[in-house]
């Protein structure tokens, strides 16, 4: 069996499933095909990384033949051209993808008639099974299922997304979730139902939930020396490493650290100290540290750190905090915390905390009143389990 993985950069995010799937086939079956080199942003955070002998850019005569001949193609590209003519010779295709309706815009991104295209075009081929759909994240599901509903007639489907609920593993089925049902499908379950008079095989397809499968972004296992075992006493030390960016909503993790470091308060009336250490840099850097002035030494700015520094950072830490809105497609930064046996708090919006978190550690992007909450509550630590990459690289 020959296996390719396509994407655009050689991304650290898909370096762990790449080295799963080459060990279980064997590097002479497995390439790893990108379209250009990493940018001087990308570097800047430390995305520099050894590049295996199975990594190839797309221009040469090696990766094209990969790219159309090898049995089975993983793409993060919407290369729909490719999968045709694969499809046409019999061959499989795997399309993974963040989200394609993200706020504030959404729906009205298919305004454009050219993405109106992508988007009929990719329901076509997903109903024709031609390729099999792997959304990154249950916010990049909703958006799939919408548009599939959409482009079977479902006018709905124009102002508002559909609840699901998914297997919580790689490669996990889809099904519509009926009101109150929860998001998770319990083992054993088919992820159907009959509901509003239809059969679950006419629902199932018109959203063309049978041709996806839950994915996300996955970590290799660590060999941590120790895990961070709860709080060190009465401090909670706060953890955030990236870009300084809008769509991150950092200053929403300061406001609520800054308000618990005056009051020292936990649910419970114990007296709690929390700080918050920041790592990385960006456009937002100046607002942010000005918020922060508010609330004294509590919370602390410190340069970027390269990627390989940064589970080391999280065994230092207690709580890691996703705070970012619906434009952070998964947030990878939350598997590793979660890796590193960290307590993780994160957003109804990002892919990858909407996903992998239970509905107790989850708040919406903006309320910091409700991360307080979290933070100086009871937060469970629940591990990565299943979404690692050797377990991506088996249900694959």
């Amino acid at each position: 069996m020959r296996f390719v993985l396509y994407t655009n950069v050689i991304s650290p995010h898909q370096l762990p499933l790449a080295r799963e799937i080459a060990k279980s086939i064997g590097e002479e079956n497995f390439r790893y095909i990108y379209t250009q080199g990493n940018d001087e942003d990308h570097k800047a955070l430390g995305w520099s990384c050894e590049v295996p002998n199975w990594c190839i850019l797309v221009e040469s005569d090696e990766a094209k033949g990969w790219l159309e001949n090898a049995d089975i193609l993983l793409s993060g590209l919407r290369d729909f051209d490719l999968f045709n003519r694969r499809a046409d010779k019999g061959l499989k295709n795997f399309y993974m993808t963040e989200r394609w309706l993200k706020p504030p815009i959404e729906i009205l991104r298919l305004l454009l008639p050219k993405y109106f295209g992508y988007a009929r075009r990719l329901c076509k081929m997903l109903s024709e099974g031609k390729v099999v759909g792997l959304p990154i994240g249950m916010p990049a599901a909703r958006d799939m299922a919408r548009l599939c509903g959409l482009m079977h007639g479902d006018l709905r489907c124009l102002f508002s997304s559909l609840e699901l609920k998914f297997e919580k593993k790689p490669g996990g089925r889809i099904a519509v979730a009926e009101r109150g049902s929860g998001r998770e499908i319990a083992v054993g379950d088919s992820g159907s139902g009959r509901e509003s008079g239809r059969t679950p095989t006419a629902k199932t397809k018109k959203y063309c939930l049978d041709k996806m499968r839950m994915w996300g972004y996955f970590v290799e296992k660590g060999e941590r020396v120790t895990g961070n075992g709860g709080w060190n006493g009465n401090l909670v030390r706060v953890l955030w490493v990236g870009r300084l960016l809008g769509l991150k909503r950092v200053d929403t993790i300061i406001r609520a650290v800054g308000e618990l470091s005056r009051s020292r308060l936990t649910t419970n009336g114990s007296r709690l100290t929390t700080t918050l250490d920041i790592y990385g840099t960006g456009p937002e850097e100046r607002r942010l540290r000005k918020i922060a002035a508010e609330y004294g030494d509590a919370i602390k700015f410190y340069p970027p750190v390269p990627i390989s520094d940064v589970r080391k950072l999280m065994r230092e830490h207690d709580v890691y905090v996703l705070a970012s809105n619906g434009y952070e497609g998964w947030g990878a930064v939350v598997s590793e915390a979660l890796e590193e046996e960290m307590k993780v708090v994160g957003t109804y919006e990002a892919g990858a905390s909407a996903t992998l978190l239970p509905e107790g550690c989850l708040f919406r992007a903006g309320d910091w009143r409700r991360l307080m909450e979290l933070l100086s509550g009871d937060i469970p630590r629940i591990g990565i389990g299943d979404w690692t990459a050797a377990r991506a690289a088996e249900e694959l």
